[in-house]
């Protein structure tokens, strides 16, 4: 069973970017007039405070005054990436950087927009201009990082992760309490296996948000992936004391419980979960598992059907199911739902090994040398000793695997 299936992966660590702060110019093509400084003001006063559509008004006004305002060019780009416009926003970046080449602010805000928009090669082409005219701006940097982490998503190549920490470390540099990019690394040391480095940059994420549910459950699972069980459970349990209704939290301290295999206690967590998340198929999968690894059947067999019910192309739901039918004796059931499972997800190497030796064992060998053939390239590096025996029966098989 897939005890990890929760974990994050490196490459789904993208969550957000960060817009640089309102940076003065270098230069100016023309000062602005006063009146217009004062409405861009009163525009980063607006928007500071969530009122986006005066601060929209606002930087308007200042163009309108000073029509080579550049500064009121990147906060209107502001607003519209904002709202989700785009080009738009693009179009504004643009103009601050027409009127002002060095507005090096502006290449980071344009950069990050292309990421919002999946164009990571115009992002990072943009923001290394602008990194060319001011190395200094700490988000440029944090901006960049995001970017590399994202090439390495698309392209899986990971020489583009040292490239996302160069980018990360060097923001951290620059601007110390730059939370994000402290998060960001923590996960990198966390997959490299640097969990010194991970910790401590986790402990720089938690201390800039001390109350974040968030931050705390991170902590927690590097900490029990340290193998520092008694701070995992401290730091779960801290999170659920600053918000009792986080199912994450829940989710977190069931997932320690199981790891510590205190059955009782995971069991009560998981359930506290469906009961903030009545359709979370996670939680009802880890709560079937572990009524399966208890013995509890019966409460195996609901709980891994509703994970199935909620999401039909779980393929561990449905081979747990099998297991659960297996071990009561019910084997027409336990073939059917490992047929499922090879159905909705075609590379599962255990149901296909499980469904194999079902289909040998009924005399069906064309069809289970067909099965061991899938098995053995789905399992890869997985399950060596299933994939000698495997490969020993095709092997001494007249069935040949077909492509």
């Amino acid at each position: 069973m897939n005890m990890n299936k929760n974990r994050l992966l490196l490459v789904t660590l993208i969550a957000l970017f960060v817009l640089p702060s309102f940076a003065h110019a270098k230069k100016k093509i023309t000062m602005p007039t006063a009146r217009a400084v004062y409405h861009n003001n009163q525009g980063v006063s607006f928007l500071n405070k969530g009122d986006v559509d005066r601060a929209e008004t606002e930087f308007k006004t200042a163009i309108e005054l000073s029509p080579e305002y550049v500064e009121a060019y990147n906060n209107l780009g502001i607003i519209y990436r904002k709202q989700g416009k785009n080009e738009l926003a693009i179009a504004q970046f643009q103009k601050a950087i027409d009127l002002d080449k060095d507005y090096a602010a502006a290449y980071s805000h344009m950069g990050a927009v292309y990421l919002a928009m999946g164009r990571v090669d115009d992002a990072i082409k943009i923001m290394k201009k602008g990194l060319k005219k001011d190395s200094t701006i700490a988000d440029l940097h944090y901006n960049m990082g995001l970017a590399y982490i994202q090439k390495n998503k698309e392209s899986n190549d990971k020489s583009y992760v040292p490239l996302a920490e160069q980018e990360l470390v060097r923001a951290t540099e620059l601007d110390p309490n730059l939370t994000h990019a402290h998060e960001l690394l923590a996960k990198i040391y966390q997959e490299t296996g640097e969990f010194e480095r991970a910790t401590i940059r986790q402990r720089l994420a938690l201390a800039d948000k001390p109350q974040s549910v968030e931050e705390w459950v991170r902590m927690g699972e590097l900490s029990l992936e340290k193998n520092e069980p008694q701070k995992a459970l401290n730091a779960f349990q801290k999170a659920i004391e600053i918000n009792p209704d986080s199912s994450a939290a829940h989710m977190a301290l069931g997932i320690y419980y199981i790891s510590q295999g205190d059955t009782q206690p995971a069991i009560t967590e998981l359930k506290s979960v469906i009961a903030l998340e009545p359709n979370n198929e996670l939680a009802w999968f880890k709560l079937g598992t572990v009524y399966l690894t208890s013995g509890n059947f019966a409460e195996a067999v609901k709980a891994l059907s509703k994970a199935k019910e909620i999401n039909p192309n779980f393929g561990d739901a449905s081979f747990n199911l099998g297991l659960t039918y297996l071990k009561q004796g019910q084997r027409a059931s336990a073939q059917k739902e490992w047929e499922y499972t090879t159905t909705v997800d075609p590379k599962n190497a255990r149901a296909l090994y499980n469904l194999a030796n079902l289909y040998r064992q009924d005399g069906r060998t064309e069809e289970s040398v067909q099965l061991y053939c899938r098995f053995v390239a789905a399992a890869q590096n997985s399950f060596p000793a299933e994939a000698a025996t495997a490969t020993q029966i095709i092997n001494t098989s007249d069935v040949k695997c077909r492509n």
